[in-house]
């Protein structure tokens, strides 16, 4: 009996130790849709990855080659080297990254027919796992189209795994 005892309490004790970890969230993008380009700056390389690929997912006020959220990760013009080589490495098999390395992660100018914003973007972390949070507004035309996350993934081995996507969930179909 007190062998049993005891693993009741390890299990309590290590389900207390994993529900106290420390969710860190890092606010791109806040609700009212100011970019903290300070915390861009100084974001982990890991996160700083993420935050590249939807850098070239959605836009944050493009013109030409610049875009906001790329600039401010440091990595320069809208499908830089830098950019490119940092989505790459972490996101070396993710289909969505496939795509927008093949399109040199270009969006449409903010004064087009047609182009994307962030309203909101934050990346949280709780161990291995990173949620992406956001509002994207699309724009086609006059039509506004919101898309929601949460997106979710694993990171393993140094790189990120896709375990729930909803912008540009029909690639993984």
């Amino acid at each position: 009996m007190k062998t049993y005892s005891r693993y009741i309490l390890i299990f309590l004790l290590l389900t207390v130790f994993i529900n106290s970890q420390a969710q860190k969230t890092y606010t791109l993008i806040n609700k009212k849709g100011i970019l903290n380009k300070k915390l861009a700056a100084i974001l982990p390389v890991s996160l700083k990855a993420m935050a590249a690929l939807y850098s070239a997912m959605g836009g944050t006020n493009c013109m030409d080659q610049h875009c906001e959220l790329t600039t401010a990760l440091g990595l320069g013009q809208q499908g830089s080297e830098a950019q490119k080589n940092l989505i790459l490495k972490y996101f070396p098999e993710d289909k969505v990254a496939k795509m927008v390395l093949g399109q040199e992660c270009y969006l449409p100018p903010t004064s087009s027919d047609s182009f994307s914003n962030f309203k909101s973007l934050s990346i949280s972390v709780l161990g291995d796992i990173v949620q992406v949070n956001y509002e994207l507004d699309v724009l086609n035309h006059g039509e506004v189209k919101k898309i929601k996350g949460p997106d979710i993934y694993e990171f393993r081995n140094q790189v990120y795994h896709n375990k729930k996507r909803v912008l540009y969930a029909w690639t993984d179909k």
